[in-house]
């Protein structure tokens, strides 16, 4: 056996994968946030791949997770100016609510994001290649 072949029967096959840490469909991002508002984008999108290899029978393949905006210079500068908007040199809505509501809406956020955990620690493990464990940890 070669080098190339032992390399490739490193990697696992899909199958391989434990059900309950596999993948669905690769997520396509095309929602962006600015000024409170979610926008959709229909220019190009970028690639979003795990390090994570799968053997196939076309030799070994990089797992694609999904895909975000790739937003232009456009786009950009217009989040940009939206952000300083809301800032206001400080005066801005965020910066200026009462310390009590901010930490209310962090505490909101986070209820929320923990609703979300099963799926953000196997996204961990996928993107960065961190074991359960970890993943949970950083969680």
């Amino acid at each position: 056996m070669n080098t190339e072949s032992r390399l490739h029967n490193l990697f696992p096959t899909a199958a391989e994968i434990p059900e309950q840490y596999r993948l669905g469909a690769p997520i396509e991002q095309r929602e962006y946030l600015v000024d409170g508002a979610l926008r959709r984008w229909e220019g190009p999108l970028a690639a979003v791949r795990s390090p994570i290899h799968l053997k196939t029978d076309k030799g070994d393949e990089q797992v694609v997770l999904g895909s975000t905006p790739l937003l232009d210079a456009e786009a950009a500068l217009t989040a940009l100016d939206a952000a300083i908007k809301a800032y206001d040199n400080g005066q801005g809505r965020w910066p200026s609510l009462p310390v009590a509501e901010r930490i209310q809406h962090v505490e909101t956020f986070l209820a929320r994001m923990r609703e979300q955990r099963e799926a953000v620690v196997k996204l961990l493990m996928w993107e960065i290649g961190k074991n359960l464990k970890d993943s949970e940890k950083e969680f």
